[in-house]
């Protein structure tokens, strides 16, 4: 992706923001609106793959993932998507969150990671669960947090279509709608 259109893609997802901090009337507790919705990882997220965990990082397109429920998709987009130090002061909701190692239940995640409030993490031990529910529903559990940066890169991938997938022993919802640009 080119530094122009991560610039397009920025000011766009800035523009959601003010526009929701300009007009809180409209913004209800009931509907849990979230103002930064890109789910992201941070690096050294290690992604269940054919050949074994890979970092984020070297994700490919045409690289096999591993989903739920056994079967091996192709990664069909990866993005990183930069964000500097004015971005994230003026768009709090976009800082990362931290989950510790057994942050959400004994070995899960398997390491520290650091995800967006965005992403859709299903909660362990909920086989029957429909989807995931949003990082950011996490916080204040005693090992997830805001983990406050000036500078912060999110890893974005999906397979072209709906799945889940483990990242560090969390299975998490990719969806290629949330996921994908406008100028793909």
């Amino acid at each position: 992706m080119s530094e122009s259109s991560v610039s397009s893609l920025l000011e766009r997802v800035s523009a959601q923001c003010r526009s929701v901090a300009a007009a809180p009337e409209k913004r209800s507790i009931e509907t849990n609106e979230l103002v930064w919705s890109l789910p992201g990882f941070g690096a050294g997220t290690q992604i269940c793959t054919s050949f074994g965990y890979l970092p984020i990082e070297a994700l490919r397109r045409r690289d096999p993932v591993k989903t739920r429920d056994g079967r091996f998709l192709k990664v069909q987009h990866v993005d990183k998507v930069m964000l500097d130090r004015r971005y994230l002061l003026n768009n709090p909701d976009a800082q990362p969150i931290s989950i510790l190692t057994s942050g959400l239940a004994a070995n899960v995640p398997n390491r520290p990671t650091l995800v967006s409030g965005g992403l859709k993490i299903r909660s362990p031990g909920k086989f029957d669960q429909g989807s995931g529910q949003l990082a950011e529903t996490y916080l204040g559990l005693s090992k997830v947090s805001r983990k406050h940066h000036g500078y912060f890169s999110y890893y974005v991938f999906h397979c072209g279509v709906p799945c889940t997938i483990n990242a560090n022993g969390l299975w998490v919802d990719l969806d290629p709608k949330i996921a994908i640009s406008p100028d793909d």
